[in-house]
């Protein structure tokens, strides 16, 4: 009990466990953000991010009431939102010469203010206002369940109330009161930005109250309950503390801190003393020991314990402290490391070479000279899925036991060095930007987009590199790639093209019909529609339309069907882009009826085939 008593009182002095775990990895911006305060994490990602910046008297001003001017730029800036060319938005208090000006309009314009006479931006900020403009902001939504004191069902601002809370995004304490009127402060704003950006931030997913974190539950019952331990892990698994309990002379705890967050988990590391009855005992050694801890939320306030390790599991690339400039240098390294592989590795000799199948090859130099060893070293920065794809586009074989290589030049006059990136979408474990890239040091630049992946225990890895240009589509190319989808849609249903007599047969009380030879195997139909559709759409329009094979041959329920669209003369107008994903209205008329249709299409960018049909509905 002296010993757990003692645990406790560390961690309560150290403070780690709810509010700087991961801060101390990341350096204080300004004089009133220093290490440690309670919302360094999220000033600094806001600051990282290019969202928001502090004062010139280098102070972030925490306590100043946040004004309209500010929580306009801010979110201009994290959402990426600029004003039409052509808008019309005027406002009678604020000149185009004001420094905010553009953010302004691109915030009424994106619906995120109202549009009023007076944009008036030194208002300052109720709770109940803020609600509202991050509800318009970040689309969210709720069901209307939160019960407030103070905050009635009636109220205007309920349902935007609601759908903060709802979502995890604003808190209420025990008292269940929201105090709608309270007026925001920068760093309660930054706060509630930053949870909206980023579900690492959720109060919810971490922040776990000492009395419910299943590592400090450990130690106590280590010396108290050993038969309770395997209810602390996930799937019972307890890494063998069960059975080291008994062989625990003594245990003191010197630290026990949160280190890094990802995806839902947290990870601790915890210091302590041992004693054992011999030199070893599962994880644990007689005398000093570190051991880290991950941690996973299973509901409220349940917590339990996914892995103990002695080295890191997240290794503090956790998607927090991941920022633009991160992003920028694993993407130049990669550039790095390709060409470096390209180019044959490390040569410290003449180049050997030979001739198989026609083809000149080379062998690797000796750093790079096995599978094993260029794999290893392209997956420092690609994801494993990438590394096989490089192994394979590259032409690699092996050759006399050793790695070899089509023989050929190559190089890039991409600057990466000189780069601007900016973050497009972001999730937990994958991420994608949009990079500007000079080419050499002409005034030239390349548009390219590249995806980051989480790969557990390695952190952040390339997935892909390319260039933005070959995710353009037209939205004239577009309406006729939805056109041909539709034509190859009901060929399949007709069985095909071609001549010849339709075969029936019964099975099961259905009639089926056998393909024409153009389409008679499944290989052959999923080939044709794949020319228009996603791969995923193939295997759902495969399913719907009840394929089956018949004697080795490919048949599908005998029926009648076609379509009066009329994509010829159809309209199309672009709704949401989001680099592999565009999403359209169409307006078809039906045949010479004089009506139309309107439908939502969505076009998928496939790796190695270009743009497809996702869904037309």
């Amino acid at each position: 009990m002296k010993n757990v008593k003692r645990l406790l009182i560390l961690t309560t002095i150290t403070g780690s466990l709810l509010v700087g775990g991961i801060g101390a990895s990341a350096a204080a911006t300004f004089k009133d953000v220093k290490d440690g305060f309670w919302a360094d994490d999220e000033i600094n990602y806001l600051v990282d991010e290019k969202i928001t910046a502090g004062y010139p008297n280098g102070k972030f001003m925490v306590n100043k009431l946040i004004t309209k001017s500010e929580v306009a730029v801010m979110l201009a800036n994290a959402l990426n939102l600029k004003p039409s060319k052509n808008s019309k938005i005027e406002f009678s208090d604020v000149t185009k010469k004001h420094a905010a000006y553009n953010a302004f309009v691109a915030v009424v314009e994106a619906g995120i203010f109202p549009k009023e006479a007076k944009f008036k931006p030194n208002d300052t900020f109720t709770k109940a206002e803020m609600a509202e403009v991050l509800v318009n902001a970040f689309k969210l939504s709720g069901v209307g369940t939160v019960e407030l004191k103070d905050v009635s069902k009636k109220s205007e601002s309920y349902e935007e109330i609601s759908a903060l809370i709802e979502n995890d995004i604003a808190a209420i304490g025990k008292n269940n009161k929201f105090s709608p009127n309270k007026k925001v402060s920068r760093v309660e704003f930054a706060v509630f930005l930053a949870r909206a950006l980023n579900p690492d931030f959720l109060p919810t997913q971490y922040n776990i109250a000492q009395n419910m974190n299943p590592v400090i539950k450990l130690f106590d019952l280590l010396l108290k309950n050993p038969k309770e331990i395997p209810s602390l892990f996930t799937l019972k698994n307890d890494f063998g503390f069960t059975d080291v309990s008994n062989q625990i002379i003594k245990l003191e705890v010197s630290e026990l801190k949160e280190v890094a967050r990802l995806n839902g988990t947290t990870e601790f590391v915890v210091r302590l003393n041992v004693d054992l009855k011999g030199d070893k005992a599962g994880l644990l050694q007689d005398g000093e020991n570190v051991l880290y801890f991950l941690v996973q939320k299973n509901d409220y306030m349940d917590f339990s314990i996914v892995s103990v390790s002695k080295t890191p599991h997240i290794k503090g690339d956790d998607s927090i402290l991941f920022t633009n400039a991160s992003a920028l240098k694993l993407i130049s390294d990669s550039r790095k490391s390709y060409w470096y592989v390209v180019s044959g590795g490390e040569s410290n000799g003449e180049i050997q070479t030979f001739t198989k199948g026609g083809l000149e090859y080379r062998y690797m130099s000796e750093s790079l000279n096995t599978e094993s060893k260029l794999k290893a070293y392209l997956g420092q920065t690609h994801t494993p899925e990438q590394v096989e794809k490089l192994f394979k586009d590259l032409g690699f074989i092996t050759h006399n036991g050793k790695l070899a290589q089509p023989n050929a030049d190559g190089g890039s006059i991409l600057n990466f060095e000189k780069a601007t990136v900016k973050l497009i979408s972001s999730s937990t474990t994958v991420k994608k930007y949009e990079l500007k890239v000079p080419l050499g040091d002409t005034k030239e630049v390349q548009t390219m987009v590249s995806e980051l992946r989480f790969v557990e225990g390695k952190g952040w890895r390339v997935h892909s590199l390319v260039d933005a240009s070959q995710y353009d589509i037209s939205n004239d190319t577009a309406l006729v790639l939805f056109g041909e989808s539709n034509k190859a849609y009901w060929t399949a249903v007709a069985g095909g093209e071609g001549d010849g007599e339709i075969q029936t047969f019964m099975k099961g009380n259905m009639e089926y019909r056998y393909m024409l030879e153009s389409l008679n195997t499944e290989e052959r139909l999923r080939t044709y529609l794949s020319q228009y559709y996603t791969p995923e759409r193939v295997n759902q329009l495969y399913k719907d339309l009840g394929f089956i094979t018949h004697k080795g041959k490919l048949a599908q329920p005998n029926a009648d069907g076609g379509s009066i669209l009329n994509f010829a003369k159809a309209k199309i107008a672009l709704v949401s882009d989001s680099g592999k994903v565009k999403k359209f209205t169409l307006t078809i008329p039906l045949g010479d009826t004089g009506s139309v249709e309107t439908m939502q299409g969505e076009l998928h960018f496939v790796e190695n085939e270009g743009w497809r049909v996702h869904s037309l509905k």
